[in-house]
């Protein structure tokens, strides 16, 4: 009997592990609003980002590590860009460098 405790304890355990680091996404999924302000940026499977400001779309890449997002853009002629910023979640919106964005 104290074995299939130990074996129920220990499956428990590892479910609960799997559990919480399920929910510690590494990605996004979604559009997201400024707070304050005009534009959008979406998040799409791969890793793949997209905002919109003025009317110009910009797209690229996205990673998160930690408490940072890190962008890869690709510009006018294929120059490229890379701006890593602080990065927070909290319920249904995001921080990115303490700017408030709203998932739609």
């Amino acid at each position: 009997m104290k074995i299939s405790v130990r074996i129920t304890a220990l499956i428990l355990a590892a479910v609960s592990i799997l559990v919480l680091f399920a929910g510690c996404s590494k990605t996004l999924k979604g559009t997201y609003a400024p707070a304050e302000g005009a534009g959008t940026i979406t998040f799409e499977e791969d890793n793949k980002v997209k905002g919109e400001i003025f009317g110009i779309t910009i797209s690229g890449t996205y990673s998160i590590d930690k408490d940072e997002i890190k962008f890869e853009t690709e510009g006018i002629l294929g120059i490229g860009a890379t701006k890593t910023f602080s990065f927070s979640k909290d319920g249904k919106s995001i921080y990115i460098d303490g700017k408030e964005f709203i998932k739609k």
